[in-house]
């Protein structure tokens, strides 16, 4: 089995170790040679590279996979950059993934008992992986609602702010409502589609009343043109 560089056996060695549920260490590691044997003594697990100068690369010429000790839930090989490359590929495709659902998940594939505050902190890692950090996100708004506006000539963008005793702002809410869908909810399919959409800090009667206000600019007077709006029984506009 051979491997481009030094770096790629040893996560692979380091993977392999941590499906296997065992610890492991590297005894040689230099720049001619990697082994690597089992932390338990006396267990006689071993694997062995070296590099082949000729195909430029590195070659497994050992490998002994006969363990002696038992397998373990916890491992240090878990760490916090392990735990978060993990949950990068899930996040991509599991976007609402919980941090119960992380706990379950690690168990199952693979056998491994991780504590509530490494998962935490490894989905937060994750998650400014997959999504960026939260205030660089939140300071693109500005440039979303000018691109909106720039490909979208006539629609409203809304955002509004809250300043801090600090002197910084924060995100408060923001309306979208494009000029394509101001005419229609309908389309020929008969399938109803977003006209305005709208995000708040919380589901209250000022927000929705805000949400209203500008609906109502942005669409007219619904008696005038005989529109029907449909609520889906939220307490703050029955």
């Amino acid at each position: 089995m051979k491997f481009n560089t030094k770096w790629e056996f040893k996560e692979v060695v380091r993977e392999f170790t941590i499906q296997e549920g065992r610890r492991m260490r590297f005894r040689k590691n230099d720049g001619k040679r990697v082994r690597a044997v089992c932390k338990v003594k006396d267990c006689k697990w071993v694997v062995y590279a070296s590099r082949d100068y000729e195909d430029s690369c590195w070659q497994v010429k050992t490998f002994f996979n006969d363990h002696t000790c038992p397998r373990e839930a916890r491992n240090r090989a878990t760490n916090r950059n392990w735990v978060a490359g993990k949950l990068v590929k899930k996040l991509r495709k599991y976007p609402n993934f919980r941090n119960c659902e992380t706990t379950t998940y690690f168990k199952t594939k693979y056998d491994l008992s991780l504590n509530r505050n490494s998962i935490s902190r490894a989905l937060c890692d994750a998650r400014n992986i997959v999504y960026g950090d939260a205030k660089e996100q939140y300071a693109m708004l500005r440039d979303y609602g000018e691109t909106l506006l720039k490909t979208n000539p006539g629609s409203t963008v809304q955002i509004c702010t809250k300043p801090q005793p600090s002197g910084e702002v924060i995100f408060e809410r923001m309306y979208v409502c494009l000029t394509g869908c101001k005419s229609v909810g309908q389309d020929a399919n008969h399938h109803i589609y977003v006209i305005a959409w709208a995000v708040v800090e919380v589901e209250n009667f000022e927000n929705w009343k805000w949400f209203l206000d500008l609906l109502h600019e942005d669409l007219g007077d619904y008696k005038t043109h005989g529109w029907n709006f449909i609520s889906d029984m939220q307490k703050v506009i029955s």
